[in-house]
């Protein structure tokens, strides 16, 4: 599949998720445990600027702004336009949250920007690591940090859920092992922090600029 195939694919998936992702359904509150767990591993403060790539409905941008009092600027990126939608609706008036429509490999914002940069479920997707890890590098400030939770395929069983995925789910790309993970931020710049574990085989990996 080529890159601009694998993008509509993207897009189609995540607008059909757009109208029921704020819902209580189990697998969405999975990710809102997951997010939570990140928010909370970040542990942002007062006047942090903070970036969520593949933010769908700006839930875990809405997490990290009750645990500051609101006092930063948050942004949120996604491919899909229904997500951003959603999410510029569920934030309406907020002037501190900002989202765009964008692929993870070429983000329309300013270099040496951002204290704490998080992606959650969602770097799988991305059709060129390499290209999206070089974008959260350039977005960084020096010493700003990086935490990507997904699956790792640091096992023998997730290798293999990974093969079929990928014939199965089409808008799939790969799971990353955390040496894999380790070689993308070192080769971008950054430093890897190593991970932590949110549930068995996901795994929240850590990078600083």
């Amino acid at each position: 599949m080529d890159q601009q195939k694998h993008i509509e694919k993207n897009k189609h998936k995540w607008d059909k998720w757009a109208p029921v992702a704020d819902t209580k359904r189990w697998k969405y509150d999975y990710l809102r445990k997951g997010q939570k767990f990140v928010i909370d591993m970040a542990a942002p403060e007062s006047g942090i600027r903070l970036l969520d790539i593949g933010c769908g409905t700006g839930w875990a941008l809405g997490e990290a702004s009750r645990a500051i009092s609101n006092k930063g600027d948050f942004y949120g990126v996604d491919i899909s336009q229904e997500m951003i939608t959603k999410a510029s609706q569920n934030f309406r008036g907020s002037d501190n949250f900002h989202f765009i429509r964008a692929d993870s490999e070429k983000i329309p914002l300013e270099s040496n920007f951002f204290d704490i940069i998080i992606c959650t479920n969602s770097f799988h997707h991305y059709f060129h690591p390499e290209k999206a890890m070089g974008e959260i590098s350039r977005l960084l400030k020096p010493g700003g940090r990086v935490f990507i939770l997904d699956p790792a395929a640091d096992s023998i069983l997730i290798k293999l859920i990974d093969r079929i995925i990928r014939i199965i789910d089409r808008a799939h790309v790969k799971i990353y092992s955390s040496e894999e993970f380790e070689n993308l931020m070192k080769s971008s710049g950054l430093k890897y922090l190593g991970n932590r574990e949110f549930l068995k085989y996901n795994l929240v990996q850590i990078g600083e600029k």
